[in-house]
């Protein structure tokens, strides 16, 4: 199953990047919940449920930022249904026209084929740390 979790992640990434929230939303459970470390910048710490995830990352986002996009850097399974995500989050800010770049490394927790947590960090080496590895 880790293969195929790290695919389902992959594909969510690839989706959010195409703005295609068709082929997200059947990868996300319903009670999904994000603590993003973007949110701020919006007014919110963490996103709670399918809707309210896909409304954000579709809808939100793309409101103040000009064509976002996630960039993988690195995919790698945690096991226990966790994958670790290090990816960079481009865009250009709407109002402003600044170039938006920012390293965030994320661990996903999946049940079932779908994603039911997202959870956010300010680097890689925080991110192993709170899923319990260290390198």
């Amino acid at each position: 199953m880790s293969e195929e979790n790290v695919e389902i992640v992959r594909r969510v990434l690839d989706g959010f990047s195409r703005l295609d929230r068709a082929s997200v939303e059947p990868l996300l459970h319903p009670d999904v919940e994000w603590r993003t470390v973007l949110g701020p910048l919006l007014g919110v710490a963490t996103v709670s449920g399918r809707d309210a995830m896909l409304r954000f990352a579709f809808e939100e986002i793309p409101d103040v930022t000009e064509s976002p996009r996630v960039d993988v850097e690195e995919l790698r399974d945690l096991g226990d249904g966790r994958v670790l995500v290090i990816a960079r989050y481009l865009g250009r800010g709407k109002g402003s026209g600044i170039e938006l770049e920012q390293q965030i490394s994320s661990v996903h927790r999946l049940r079932d084929g779908m994603i039911v947590s997202v959870r956010d960090y300010a680097s890689r080496e925080e991110a192993l740390e709170a899923a319990g590895l260290r390198e």
